[in-house]
């Protein structure tokens, strides 16, 4: 999996105060942070293990069925 990092902020992230009204800004900030929530949510979606569960039920049953053979093989000897 490889993860690439943005070198640069988009130009479309902050806000600049100058010649606005409060409301503005105000509005300005909850656009910023709405941003900020979707791409750090795409960020986690990416990094969310998902191949980690069938890989975990692959390891536990082959774990199981060595451990069943083993214990087959020192029941006949």
């Amino acid at each position: 999996m490889t993860v690439t990092v943005r070198t640069t902020v988009p130009t479309g992230y902050g806000w600049s105060a100058d010649g606005k009204t409060a409301a503005e800004i105000s509005e300005d900030i909850r656009q910023t942070q709405y941003r900020l929530e979707a791409d750090a949510r795409a960020l986690r979606s990416k990094l969310a293990p998902r191949r980690l569960v069938p890989a975990a039920a692959v390891a536990g049953g082959l774990a199981a069925l060595a451990i069943l053979i083993r214990t087959i093989r020192r029941r006949r000897r």
